[in-house]
């Protein structure tokens, strides 16, 4: 199995001093045997630091804690299928998680390969690949909403331009009602950042950090609120780019004319959502209000071409 090790802050990358983090860890019973027999970082299982949740977003221990349970559940039940995700380990004394300092350690395979590129084909790819877990999500087990999740519906951040944009969301989503398409588990932030290329050059979806339950919808419109613009660090959106994006899902799982609406409705959804969190840590970036804007703005032309690419 091809591992490594990464923590909450970023990958770490391979030439960085094993030791010096081996020794940081070690205080924790639970992760000594394993880092006591990785002899290189290729070796060591992914191992994520979430840290203490209730500081970044108001939780209590215990909903962190329940939140990280639901989600290994949820990898263990994917990984039954065959849909290739990380997957939990259980090698830090018989479990997956480890509480280290208030800060919570979870122990996950990784799934190897290289960042997708910016290119149309790529793009499409990555909305296949999401189309394909939406497939396996409706097959899952019932589950209750995960601990700590923070569905659109609920997200009401206090930006005047925010609320603004908030009153027509919940009016859309009222009127779409329909052609929310179907519920079920999303990963919540299945961006170019979060899909990797394999050697056997096959498209893989990883970090599931911020799945829980939501209209499938809601997937593509966080997906487009990285992947629609018309470059990574844009403030602006690429009606095109979004709808190859959408296009790729559809040759995999097909949807209805009236979706396109929808997607754009759950794109603003997810600006509300990240401007929200955003506030709550009483954080500050400019960029998200910037692209909530060009959102509201640009949504018509975004409905247009993905609902030409359905056709």
């Amino acid at each position: 199995m091809t591992t490594a090790l990464s923590v909450s802050t970023g990958m770490l990358s391979l030439d960085q001093d094993l030791e010096a983090f081996q020794n940081f860890l070690g205080k924790a019973d639970e992760l000594q045997h394993s880092l006591e027999n990785a002899k290189t970082p290729e070796e060591l299982l992914a191992l994520v630091g979430t840290g203490p949740f209730r500081v970044i977003l108001g939780f209590s221990d215990d909903e962190a804690i329940a939140s990280i349970h639901w989600l290994h559940t949820l990898l263990e039940d994917i990984a039954t299928t065959g849909f290739v995700a990380p997957r939990p380990v259980h090698d830090l004394d018989g479990r997956s998680v480890a509480i280290v300092d208030r800060g919570i350690w979870e122990l996950l395979s990784r799934v190897p390969g290289r960042p997708m590129s910016w290119s149309d084909d790529d793009m499409l790819a990555a909305g296949s690949l999401l189309a394909r877990f939406h497939e396996v999500s409706v097959r899952l087990p019932a589950r209750p909403q995960r601990p700590g999740a923070q569905p659109f519906v609920v997200c009401e951040p206090a930006h005047p331009k925010a609320q603004a944009v908030r009153v027509a969301f919940e009016r859309e989503m009222t009127t779409l009602a329909p052609a929310r398409g179907v519920p079920g588990v999303i990963h919540g932030d299945a961006t170019q950042s979060n899909v990797i290329v394999g050697r056997d050059g096959c498209f893989y979806l990883v970090d599931f950090a911020l799945a829980y339950e939501e209209h499938l919808y809601a997937d593509i419109g966080s997906a487009l609120w990285r992947n629609g613009r018309s470059s990574a660090d844009a403030v602006t959106y690429d009606p095109k780019r979004a709808a190859r994006f959408v296009r790729g899902y559809h040759l995999v799982r097909s949807l209805a004319p009236e979706a396109a609406s929808a997607i754009v409705t759950f794109m603003k959804g997810r600006g509300l959502q990240l401007q929200h969190r955003l506030e709550l840590r009483t954080g500050r970036d400019d960029t998200v209000i910037q692209r909530l804007m060009a959102i509201d703005a640009e949504g018509a032309r975004i409905t247009d071409a993905i609902e030409a690419a359905l056709s």
